[in-house]
């Protein structure tokens, strides 16, 4: 057995499966993360160091499922966990607003909103970003590399995007729910007052 294989703690510490499919630049792998039933979701991403350790995993294209794959962290661009399980709430805090963002991922794009300090803007959000962004009501897309391609899509009630592999993000066209109150006026509509 591997060492990441027999990293799962021995101390009694009680654990929690999280069932997660991983976008990754390899195509989509399922399986379960095992983590303290103390620990957030997005803590254990963070911190569990290079490799994530997942088992039962399966592999783009193929039909064996594996006992344990160690997962390279890096190489994440999105995981969409079970929310429940992973312990993710559906909205947010009182102190927050949603707000429907776009965001790009090299071959993909992901439309959602995002939960951020009422009166904060996209831009003063994405400053202090680190690590993972959360996007509730997740829409993922293949971008087509030829007119013949098909485009796939996946919906997603919560997707954790890696900040390391965005190749950028905007407000959304549309925006969905109600508007935030963070966005500063255009200069066509300031000129107009």
């Amino acid at each position: 057995m591997s060492a990441l294989a027999s990293s799962s703690p021995t101390d009694g510490t009680p654990q929690r499966a999280v069932q997660a499919a991983c976008c990754t630049q390899a195509g989509w792998i399922t399986g379960r993360f095992h983590l303290s039933t103390s620990q957030a979701f997005s803590d254990f991403l963070l911190q569990s160091g290079a490799f994530l350790p997942l088992t039962d995993a399966a592999l783009p294209d193929r039909d064996a499922v594996l006992p344990f794959f160690a997962l390279g962290r890096d190489g994440l661009r999105a995981v969409a966990p079970d929310p429940a399980a992973a312990g993710i709430e559906s909205g947010g805090t009182r102190f927050t607003s949603p707000w429907s963002v776009t965001c790009l991922l090299g071959d993909s794009v992901v439309e959602g909103q995002i939960d951020f300090l009422t009166n904060q803007r996209l831009s003063d959000f994405l400053r202090a970003a680190r690590g993972f962004i959360l996007v509730r009501e997740a829409s993922w897309q293949t971008l087509p590399r030829t007119s013949e391609a098909r485009s796939k899509t996946r919906h997603f009630p919560v997707l954790l995007v890696n900040v390391a592999q965005l190749v950028g993000i905007a407000d959304a066209e549309v925006q969905r729910g109600h508007g935030h109150p963070g966005r500063l006026a255009s200069p066509s509509e300031t000129d107009a007052r």
